[in-house]
């Protein structure tokens, strides 16, 4: 049985020390979004529109996994979450999405927590 598919999938990191140069090094990848403030930083990695988001996530949390318990330890960004959402659509009662487990265990693994955004729509 193939898993329904969110509607977006991103990894936020709150609390970010680091330059966005400094950042994408660290996690050799690009950030989509980082928004600077006086004194730490947001960033956001969007998963992309792959038909399996399922797969590039899990692919994108073991690219960078190895990585986020070092910068979380010497207090180079807050603890990231990977914030999954889906549409609850208007004419709905009710509505589940499952999360696999290999995404849900890479993610703690990884030091991550899990948040799940709700939007009614059709």
């Amino acid at each position: 049985m193939k898993l329904s598919q969110p509607l977006t999938v991103v990894i936020r990191i709150p609390n970010v020390a680091l330059s966005r140069s400094d950042l994408d090094t660290s996690l050799k990848l690009q950030v989509d979004r980082y928004e600077p403030s006086s004194r730490l930083a947001y960033a956001q990695i969007d998963n992309g529109d792959d038909e399996d988001q399922w797969a590039a996530l899990l692919d994108l949390i073991r690219s960078i996994g190895a990585v986020i318990p070092g910068l979380l330890a010497k207090g180079e960004i807050g603890r990231p979450s990977v914030d999954v959402a889906m549409v609850f659509p208007d004419s709905l009662m009710a509505k589940y999405l499952t999360i696999p487990a290999d995404v849900v265990a890479a993610a703690g693994e990884a030091g991550m927590g899990i948040e799940v955004s709700v939007y009614r729509g059709e």
